[in-house]
């Protein structure tokens, strides 16, 4: 017997168990890679269905577990039980967004073996795992349920997707608020009494991440302020290690952990011990409490290598950076993810501006004004944090920086200096951080919360500066080509 009969046996003895009820088979389009073709039951007077996934009880039969009497009678016994616990739920309400949005809920999911899915649903890019959004559904001692948000529900809503967002972070952290326990305590917990005198009094350096009911709880490392508090806890800097949809964990960056250490760490985990639709990423990521910058730990490592490099080139305490021995400089405007442009000295030679945006630069002209955007040339691939939408003259979004890059002016035949002019359009034109999010095909921007945009620090801009000879470098402003 093959699968397609075990599914057609199944159905006929459903149909017959429970002639009251709608049985047929569907496709069930899952996340994380998990889609299936399941047997859709829906009991008489229900207004919503369930859906059964046949293939493992199928599969006890094929290792010879289970005879095939037995697997049909499971999936009876199944089909008994889901249906004694449907949650009640009038469709009718899915269709009023101002009833259903207090209902909202966040899911991280990993971007790997959801690319084409996501096409379908709003979500946000964070490094390489998306936020997407559910409506939760009524709960029971069985468990709960939950629609996935998907952009035809969005646009029948009439809403935008920020505000699918907004009200999302809200009722998330209404309903599930995030949660953060040390190790030991979680430990604790699990062990009860069996584990009473085993686990050690003082703190362990993990600390688990989460939210109340802890399903789909990675996603508290998305709440406003929740970072910043565990910085708090945790005394600094700290490494997120993505354990799981469920919860991630948190290890203070004090130096005591190597980072190579850490990502094999994560990696050898979620191929011996996480299930494959619970898995989230397996890189390491890492929040830096000053800068308030959540990233992939490969990429805060090269962040501080660049500015501890930018320290080494700084002029010597009392020396002017036009009394330093390389001392031609361009005035820029440099403009970083989630903060606000502020202005500062570069040299203008290829290793300096390199330096400065963490690669290989490419440099776009965007702009009728004789500037140029040097950026880093990989930075998409690389994953680096979206930075500024670059808009048409209609303001429509047909790019999106990825990673820092500088406002430059333009000489004949190299980079040099903005004007005041230049700087005061620019810094307008850049003030605002940027979110963006996916929905379809297309990606919309929008602002970050003042709140959350931070302003360089004086001392910051002055550490950031370069005092390098200027380069020549050859280029040929085009017609607004964008990059």
């Amino acid at each position: 017997m093959d699968f397609e009969q075990f599914q057609e046996q199944a159905m006929e003895a459903v149909k017959k168990h429970f002639p009251e009820m709608s049985v047929e088979m569907q496709e069930v389009n899952k996340l994380q890679g998990q889609s299936y073709t399941g047997m859709a039951v829906k009991p008489e007077g229900s207004n919503i269905a369930a859906t059964i996934n046949l293939q493992p009880v199928f599969d006890h039969v094929e290792a010879g577990d289970m005879s095939v009497d037995a697997a049909i009678r499971s999936v009876i016994d199944t089909v008994s039980q889901v249906s004694a616990n449907m949650p009640e739920f009038d469709v009718r309400t899915l269709m009023d967004y101002d009833q259903m949005k207090d209902t909202l809920t966040m899911q991280m999911i990993p971007v790997a073996g959801n690319e084409e899915r996501l096409n379908d649903i709003p979500h946000q890019i964070v490094e390489d795992m998306a936020v997407v959004y559910r409506f939760e559904m009524e709960s029971n001692e069985q468990g709960s349920s939950s629609i996935l948000v998907t952009n035809n529900m969005v646009q029948n809503y009439g809403i935008e997707p920020v505000q699918l967002h907004t009200d999302a972070l809200e009722a998330a952290q209404q309903n599930h608020p995030a949660t953060l326990r040390n190790m030991s305590d979680v430990m604790r917990e699990l062990m009860g009494d069996f584990g009473a005198g085993m686990i050690p009094d003082e703190p362990s350096p993990l600390w688990v991440a989460s939210i109340e009911g802890g399903q789909n709880g990675a996603c508290a490392i998305q709440y406003p302020g929740f970072m910043d508090q565990a910085a708090e806890t945790l005394g600094g800097d700290f490494f997120v290690l993505p354990s799981s949809v469920h919860e991630v964990l948190f290890i203070p960056d004090d130096g005591s952990m190597e980072l190579a250490n850490l990502e094999e760490m994560v990696q050898s985990i979620n191929q011996t011990e996480v299930a494959p639709a619970d898995r989230l990423s397996d890189s390491v990521f890492h929040y830096d409490s000053e800068a308030h910058i959540f990233e992939n730990a490969r990429t805060f490592e090269a962040r501080e290598a660049m500015q501890e490099q930018m320290l080494a080139d700084a002029p010597a305490p009392g020396m002017s950076f036009g009394e330093a021995e390389q001392a031609e400089t361009i005035t820029v405007l440099m403009v970083n993810p989630g903060e606000r442009p502020y202005e500062m000295q570069v040299g203008a030679e290829l290793e300096n501006l390199q330096a400065v945006v963490g690669g290989s630069i490419e440099v776009a002209y965007p702009f009728d004004d004789n500037v140029g955007l040097i950026m880093n040339e990989e930075g998409k691939l690389e994953g680096l944090p979206l930075n500024r939408a670059l808009r048409d003259d209609q303001g429509e979004v047909y790019d999106i920086v990825a990673g820092p890059f500088m406002v430059v002016g333009l000489t004949e035949d190299s980079f040099g200096s903005l004007s005041k002019e230049q700087l005061s359009k620019f810094s307008d034109m850049f003030q605002q951080p940027e979110g963006f999010v996916k929905m379809g095909k297309s990606i919309m921007a929008f602002p970050v919360p003042e709140e959350t945009a931070e302003k360089k620090p004086k001392e910051t801009v002055q550490a950031a500066e370069k005092t390098a000879k200027a380069a020549k470098p050859k280029h040929k402003k085009p017609e607004h080509d964008g990059h």
